[in-house]
């Protein structure tokens, strides 16, 4: 990505984060901009595969209507500053995880969307945990208290990545703006 365009620090702070991070410019088809090496760690993709790409091509048989209607809608609102997506997503290899992203928009000084900073959560061992718990809460219904453990070890892991990626946000704002 040219440098006129992404703020060097933003671009550095999003390149050495091991969150897995991509950034998509708001015009057109909100192409990839820039991509990480947690991102390609996670999707299989190399940047060079990816830049300027609409990332739906992540998208497939699981990704479902309203799954993908939540992005659009998040996309396409510009009142909407940031929100959080479970997307079942497919890998290079095909493989499906779970991802958990948290969408945030990056404006300039005058308001306007520059960019949309998203950061990606692969929940895939959390969720398979959450679905062995209610597979068992179901036929054993004696131990429920796995059950609750389960649903609050799920709920802690979509906490934390609410939570680093809200600080990733924050610190992406404060760099946008130099």
């Amino acid at each position: 990505m040219s440098s006129d365009i992404l703020p060097a620090k933003l671009q550095a702070y999003i390149e050495k984060s091991g969150i897995a991070l991509s950034l998509s410019t708001q015009g057109g088809d909100v192409p990839l901009a820039l991509v990480n090496d947690g991102f390609t760690k996670l999707t299989g993709y190399a940047p060079e595969e990816v830049v300027g790409r609409n990332c739906r091509f992540l998208q497939g048989e699981e990704t479902s209507a309203e799954q993908k209607q939540a992005l659009h809608d998040f996309v396409h609102d510009l009142s909407q500053d940031s929100g959080r997506f479970p997307v079942s997503n497919y890998r290079k290899d095909g493989s499906l995880f779970r991802n958990f992203v948290l969408m945030t928009r990056l404006r300039d000084s005058a308001g306007q969307t520059r960019f949309i900073l998203a950061s990606q959560f692969d929940m895939t061992r959390a969720q398979q945990r959450q679905e062995l718990v209610e597979h068992d809460a179901r036929l054993r219904r004696n131990l429920s208290d796995i059950e609750v453990m389960g649903q609050e070890f799920g709920l802690a892991m979509q906490g934390s990545a609410q939570s680093i990626a809200d600080s990733i946000a924050l610190i992406a704002k404060l760099y946008l703006d130099e």
